[in-house]
């Protein structure tokens, strides 16, 4: 009798640890992408939230037509230096999408238009980011953020660039573009990891696998 106590107190504590190692490992394990879940919106007040732990490395999601654009809140943890790339996507796909950044309040901050080494990359500009929240957007190349003023960027020039359209000085209010119909095309947005988060913090989740172990072995 004693030594099936023992037995079943051994597999209690070896069920106990490999749980609290998985429990450990899980938040990096799952800290580096974030996948749109149904239709990002195409606003700061329908983006869709990043939701995790840790550094924020990709977001994978999927342009559902030539008109449509997503748009994901993430969070900026430290300040990146002037120029540095923080958003960018691959070219050649889907009209060659282009990475926008704005601001929390919906302010336009940079876009790259130009195809380098293979990819549009939105960069840091030249007077500093406070940490916080932060927008970044994937659209078809010829589709452009609109404000209350106008077209937020008017593309005059190649390479990363600041808003320099006349609806600059106010926030995105929509988008205008060619009416066109394309099949839908994924897309991975990539992020500078060393300076982006996820948008919201996960919400721990009740201990529902500990308490099943403990259903299971006892207390």
């Amino acid at each position: 009798m004693q030594s099936r106590e023992r037995d079943s107190r051994s597999l209690r504590v070896a069920a106990f640890g490999i749980l609290a190692l998985v429990l450990a490992a899980a938040p990096a394990a799952f800290a580096q992408t974030w996948t749109e879940t149904g239709d990002a919106g195409d606003l700061v007040g329908t983006a869709q939230s990043t939701i995790g732990t840790g550094a924020l490395m990709n977001i994978a999601g999927v342009l559902s037509g030539h008109g449509d654009v997503d748009v994901y809140c993430v969070h900026l943890t430290s300040v990146p230096p002037a120029g540095l790339p923080l958003v960018s996507v691959a070219c050649a796909a889907h009209a060659d999408p282009t990475p926008y950044l704005f601001d929390a309040a919906g302010m336009g901050i940079n876009t790259n238009m130009t195809c380098a080494g293979g990819l549009k990359q939105a960069v840091a500009p030249y007077y500093s980011l406070a940490p916080g929240l932060y927008y970044v957007a994937i659209a078809a190349g010829d589709w452009l953020p609109q404000s209350a003023g106008g077209s937020i960027w008017q593309m005059l020039y190649s390479g990363p660039m600041a808003p320099n359209g006349p609806g600059a000085g106010s926030p995105l209010t929509g988008w205008v573009g060619p009416s066109s119909v394309t099949a839908p095309a994924a897309y991975t947005l990539i992020l500078n990891q060393n300076f982006t988060g996820y948008c919201d913090a996960a919400t721990p989740i009740e201990n529902s696998s500990w308490g099943s172990l403990k259903a299971r072995f006892g207390n």
